[in-house]
């Protein structure tokens, strides 16, 4: 981290966009953009926001990079003056939408990264080769692409039913057609449709950059669309066949299509850590889709669904390898359980729950991994091998506590998602199996072990702190990595994927690299580069607005659509009427 004061001047700058968290401005001249968190004028950060930007770029280089490999880069801590904050904060409010004025900058710590709508600047390029002088960026938000088999029996996707919300509350005049399954499929025509409907309806999830400039996005009246398409391809050909050529939008999704499954990263992943991997339940754990919404409202709403022919196709073939949707979708598939069951662990234990019970612990966990491994083997019943099971007695552990109970009925959960860690309460005696030795990352390994070492240590006393502790350590065994999964998960849904292009001479393509190149036909060549943004960690506590979120879908699925068919039958009774009488 770069301690030393950095100076921002806001003549240099210029505003990128933002969401619901972060701010971004550019910094043109080193093609360079800097991500500031925002929150209310109340919430200020006592540190500035260092330990929350320290646990980012951790997170970044220690988890998320496990999926996603070269498809991002590990951002560099940077700190300003809290003077040149307040002026940038007062610099760019004009620019920003008036319904996210209410949240403003105040934090010191930022986090910097390349500007990913300008081509890599590891690639050494002479530019000579290139036969445009703009570079073309084509940001999309995926959205949310994997469901479990027993939630694809409910008609809609995530992203579907969530367009109803949106036109309930006026975000949206009409809902968008685009399905991330869709896009996921791994079947080209679908994606490329997928892709035309993200043209047609781009809300949140597609912006066009030019040169580092936004030039097409839901603010865009539609010409702006075919300007920029015009701009973008204008040296399309005749196809050889003598056919008339494409049409620039299909040339758009060709573009996008093979930028989206080439498999421009080949580096060997990192093993992924074992608290991260999909958990296996047994068969009868998910036979059936459950939510956070009353049973009664998910069977109206399913109804109402089927009535209305809206159904998502969940079928599709395999991504190919390495490409960043096959990469995002792994990360997609860590989350084992449903909402519900997520949410029925957070309100048992939201008292004791909180950020650093999620992150800093997982990072203390990792770096005191040795010490904690000496010390377990110097204890009794200590693992010597791998594969070695040992049982010890646990007489200090209640037999009954709300941390100790299993999930079933709506929850529809197992609580023991780990193979690795098995603690059972009722009979007194905590099963740890696996190597502590080898897992040397974020593991339930790793927590199991400190799990075991704790309660050893804390044995022979009995004060009331011992009860939290216990309380505390049987919620790491045993719920720990579920909710890690699930926010993991929670980042791969709302990631976005940048694809910046340059058109390059076709006699020139023996200049450059081929597996940068992607080729369209003989007259379009274009080099590329593709990265992945908005990997920050969640907060434990989005648990409680995805509940919510959930709850208002079913809502108001069931209020547009019992409107839309209502006046679908009264329109069909009159017609009817009408012909009788005729």
């Amino acid at each position: 981290m770069n301690s030393s004061l950095m100076t921002l001047a806001v003549k240099d700058v210029v505003y990128k966009g933002e969401g619901n968290a972060n701010i971004v401005i550019a910094l043109p001249h080193e093609r360079r953009v800097i991500r500031f968190r925002k929150s209310l004028p109340s919430e200020v950060s006592p540190d500035g926001g260092k330990t929350r930007v320290q646990r980012e770029v951790w997170y970044a280089r220690n988890v998320v990079s496990c999926f996603l490999g070269s498809y991002m880069q590990i951002p560099e801590i940077v700190r300003y003056e809290a003077a040149d904050v307040a002026k940038l904060s007062h610099a760019i409010r004009p620019h920003r939408p008036e319904k996210r004025r209410h949240k403003v900058i105040t934090d010191t710590y930022a986090a910097k990264f390349a500007d990913y709508t300008f081509l890599d600047l590891r690639l050494e390029i002479d530019q000579t080769v290139f036969r445009s002088r703009s570079t073309f960026c084509v940001e999309i938000k995926p959205k949310q692409g994997y469901l479990q088999e027993a939630e694809q029996k409910f008609p809609g996707c995530p992203y579907c039913l969530n367009q109803y919300a949106k036109l309930r509350k006026g975000d949206v005049t009409v809902c968008s057609n685009y399905c991330p399954f869709e896009l996921f499929s791994g079947v080209e025509a679908r994606m490329k449709t997928a892709v035309k409907e993200l043209l047609r309806s781009p809300q949140n999830n597609l912006r066009i950059f030019k040169d580092g400039i936004v030039v097409y996005n839901q603010e865009s009246p539609p010409n702006d669309l075919e300007d920029v398409l015009n701009e973008w391809f204008p040296n399309a050909t005749t196809m050889s066949n003598g056919r008339a050529r494409r049409s620039n939008v299909d040339e758009f999704c060709s573009l996008v299509y093979a930028a989206l499954t080439r498999p421009f990263a080949q580096e060997q992943l990192k093993e992924l850590p074992a608290a991260c991997r999909p958990c296996n339940f047994p068969p009868s754990a998910n036979q059936t889709p459950t939510f956070c919404a009353e049973p009664d409202a998910v069977a109206r709403t399913e109804r109402y669904l089927r009535l209305a022919g809206k159904n998502c196709n969940f079928d599709g073939d395999e991504l190919p390898r390495n490409s960043v949707l096959e990469r995002i979708w792994n990360m997609q598939r860590l989350s084992c359980v449903n909402t519900n069951y997520i949410y029925g662990i957070y309100s048992d234990f939201a008292a004791l729950l909180n950020d650093d019970t999620i992150y800093a612990d997982l990072m203390k966990l990792r770096d005191e991994t040795h010490a904690s491994t000496t010390a377990f083997r110097a204890s009794p019943g200590k693992l010597t091998k791998a594969n070695d099971i040992k049982e010890i007695n646990s007489e200090t552990l209640p037999e009954s506590t709300t941390a100790a109970r299993e999930y079933n009925g709506n929850s529809n959960g197992n609580h023991n998602v780990s193979s690795e860690c098995i603690l059972s309460t009722n009979v007194n005696r905590i099963v740890v199996n696996g190597d502590f030795t080898l897992q040397t990352k974020i593991s339930a390994n790793l927590d199991s072990c400190r799990l075991f070492y704790e309660s050893t240590s804390l044995r022979n006393q009995k004060t009331n702190d011992d009860d939290e502790q216990k309380t505390n350590m049987q919620i790491i065994a045993k719920h720990l990595s579920t909710l890690r999964n699930y926010l993991l998960f929670a980042t791969a849904r709302d990631c976005s994927i940048l694809m910046t292009f340059r058109e390059l001479h076709p006699e020139n393509l023996s200049k450059i690299s081929v597996e940068n190149t992607i080729k369209l036909s003989e007259q379009l060549h274009f080099l590329s580069s593709i990265r992945v943004s908005d990997l920050d960690p969640k907060s434990i506590h989005s648990i409680e607005k995805h509940r919510q979120r959930d709850i208002n879908i079913f809502d108001s699925v069931i209020s547009l659509l019992e409107d839309t068919l209502s006046k679908s039958r009264d329109d069909c009774q009159r017609s009817s009427a009408s012909n009788c009488i005729v």
